[in-house]
């Protein structure tokens, strides 16, 4: 029983972790490109870059993507 509160513990405090670097948005567009396109004009505005996590069709694109810091190296 204790191993599952660590365990439960330990997931809460990871997930809370990841929610402060990276920030989820959406996009709806009846094309594929156009939803990528304004996904694309938030990360840029944000200074962030970003990755496409879904993106689903239904008589219009919706489409879902996590921004996260632009690493410089």
């Amino acid at each position: 029983m204790d191993n599952i509160h660590r365990l439960t513990a330990a997931t809460i405090l990871s997930l809370l972790s990841f929610s402060t670097m990276a920030q989820v948005i959406t996009a709806v567009d009846s094309t594929i490109e156009g939803a990528e396109e304004k996904i694309s004009t938030q990360a840029s505005k944000e200074g962030k870059s970003y990755e496409i996590l879904a993106a689903s069709f239904k008589n219009r694109v919706y489409m879902t993507a996590e921004l996260t810091p632009v690493n410089n190296k």
